[in-house]
């Protein structure tokens, strides 16, 4: 079996999140709005690796109290629901981890004929399916699971404008972004265009470095500072996509990294604008969200 190297502890925290949360999404939407003419549900997991992860053997992972070398990826397990979803689909850009994807047909032979495997880029693949499906008739939740900076404003977009898609978004905060300013404000050169692409945006560099004056003996001068930390620029991702979700976005979120470092925020955010349908969302994910490693809004 082909596996996705490496997870740590919070990666399979993560994972028991989204999967508890998907439990519980299938649950409350069987035979709604009725049983006759039930909604058509969609699970997307937009970075689907090869459906199992092999856990990284470290001083962290091996003092958890769990020994399983191998963690179930969020695909493996949307697929263990006792309420399933009506269609999956698992977008994978590498071949040979989409090929790997494949066993799964056969490991869950049942829901064979509701899997659909795109080798293919995954704001292509989630822009096509928000841009192509019919919503009037469909529900879904989308897992952006990414590498780094890969998911781009546009994808965001798309899943806001369907006004029926709940969304859980591992957020780069701490690696993607953090990382890539320096002390004196200074972006990495190769970081600029895709946190350019992922905010959508060029002013973030105002919210998320200060600029003041200094006096020395050469005059006057401009000097540039990073300010707050992975949380700061998780409040500041949050404050933009409120902008675009009209059912709203959760101010609490999950600290996820490794060896006690920030660098991912994962974030809940829910399109639909209907009262009904995004309480009940948030009542879901905010019973979900309830650990030690959640960060809040001030």
């Amino acid at each position: 079996m082909a596996l996705q190297s490496f997870g740590s502890v919070d990666t399979n925290f993560k994972l028991d999140k989204i999967a508890e949360y998907l439990e519980k999404y299938t649950t409350v939407l069987k035979d709604k709005p009725s049983k006759e003419k039930p909604f058509r549900t969609i699970f997307v997991d937009a970075f689907a690796g090869t459906g199992h992860i092999e856990r990284r053997r470290d001083a962290e992972s091996l003092f958890d109290g769990d020994a399983d070398s191998i963690i179930e990826g969020s695909a493996t397990r949307a697929l263990r629901l006792n309420n399933p979803f009506s269609q999956y689909v698992f977008v994978e850009m590498n071949a040979q981890k989409a090929r790997a994807l494949e066993k799964l047909k056969s490991d869950f032979p049942i829901l064979a004929q509701r899997i659909s495997i795109q080798v293919e880029d995954a704001n292509d693949a989630v822009q096509r399916l928000c841009n192509e499906t019919n919503w009037k008739t469909t529900r879904a939740v989308i897992f952006l699971d990414p590498f780094g900076n890969q998911v781009s404003w546009q994808t965001l977009e798309a899943i806001a404008q369907t006004q029926s898609i709940d969304l859980w978004y591992l957020f780069p905060s701490g690696l993607g972004v953090w990382r890539q300013i320096s002390k004196d404000g200074r972006v990495v050169k190769e970081a600029n265009e895709s946190l350019d692409r992922m905010f959508g945006r060029t002013d973030w560099r105002d919210s998320l470095i200060t600029r003041s004056y200094e006096v020395d003996l050469l005059g006057e001068h401009e000097v540039f500072t990073k300010e707050g930390d992975p949380n700061a620029v998780t409040e500041y991702m949050i404050s933009l996509m409120k902008g675009i979700f009209k059912g709203g976005v959760l101010d609490q979120w999950l600290v996820l990294g490794s060896h006690r470092v920030h660098k991912y925020s994962l974030i809940f955010a829910c399109s639909n604008p209907n009262p009904r349908a995004n309480q009940l969302a948030f009542r879901l994910a905010k019973a979900i969200l309830r650990s030690d490693k959640v960060g809040r809004r001030k």
